[in-house]
């Protein structure tokens, strides 16, 4: 079993202890969905995939053997250049995975229809993500948002082993596709992040 395979598998195990621990009987879950890794792979020696969950869907960053990252406060923002744009990513630390960084691309989870629905879309991002674009859009993630959610104002959050895990509430309007269908978003919107 390959380094990354061993990896992606020590966080689903972490979420699902997670889930199994600390989310019974939230409203939050979506019961169609389970937890999930998606496209593990090593990008410039830090380890970068999706994490599906019942209640949120997180592009994760995992240091590189050089990185240090000990010198920085949970929730602190940092930005990390991908092949096809710039994103801002939110520093966590998990027990059972350590210290990370985290992109949040779904939240909360009940715009799908079910697991295969959740794992079309965590796929299609990951493959556009590892597109080179010379000129990327900038991150258009609501900083303000995330400001509120760290500072626990007005934000219906879970929070866990100082893992934020939901923003507020879907901002999409965009009617949900069938089961097996790509999610219907525009380029900049999926590069974005911009799922909920």
């Amino acid at each position: 079993m390959s380094d990354l395979t061993t990896q992606a598998k020590a966080i689903e195990k972490t979420f699902q202890r997670i889930e199994q621990e600390q989310m019974q009987d939230i409203p939050l879950l979506n019961p169609a969905l389970r937890v999930q890794s998606i496209g593990f792979q090593t990008y410039e020696g830090r380890t970068l995939g999706i994490i599906i969950t019942p209640w949120m869907m997180n592009l994760l960053m995992l240091p590189a053997e050089h990185d240090d990252w000990s010198e920085l406060k949970l929730g602190d923002k940092t930005h990390h250049r991908l092949p096809a744009n710039e994103y801002r990513f939110m520093v966590n630390e998990i027990d059972g995975i350590g210290i990370c960084q985290t992109h949040s691309l779904y939240s909360p989870m009940h715009e799908f229809l079910n697991q295969d629905h959740a794992v079309a879309a965590a796929e299609n991002f990951m493959q556009t993500l590892m597109v080179e674009v010379a000129e990327p859009d900038s991150d258009p993630h609501q900083e303000e948002l995330l400001g509120r959610i760290l500072r626990g104002e007005e934000t219906p959050e879970v929070e866990m082993d100082g893992f934020a895990l939901a923003e507020a509430k879907s901002q999409s309007t965009a009617d949900c596709p069938a089961a097996g269908e790509k999610p219907g978003l525009t380029r900049r919107e999926f590069l974005g992040g911009r799922g909920t």
